[in-house]
């Protein structure tokens, strides 16, 4: 169940992740085009913001890889304990 539940939560990370990068991505191109560069973005408040979200989206997305990955372990090692028990009965 809760493997299921990780999937849907990867792909609605991953479509966020994206939209915040193409939305970060427009407002820096619009940024630019009125000459604000380098630490001067870092003064403007919607680019704190957007650039805030992007950033809490990769986080989000790098704890769910981390949680598939101990998952994916545990399966592993309940599979190994499962065939070293079978093979010991034997």
């Amino acid at each position: 169940m809760i493997w299921c539940a990780m999937l849907k939560d990867r792909t609605r990370i991953e479509r966020q992740l994206a939209l915040s990068q193409q939305k970060l991505s427009a407002f820096e191109t619009q940024l630019a085009s009125e000459g604000v560069t380098g630490k001067a973005k870092g003064r403007n408040a919607t680019w704190r913001h957007l650039n805030a979200d992007y950033r809490q989206l990769k986080r989000r997305l790098l704890a769910v890889v981390a949680v598939e990955a101990r998952e994916a372990a545990a399966v592993q090692r309940k599979a190994e304990l499962a065939a070293a028990g079978q093979t010991s009965e034997v």
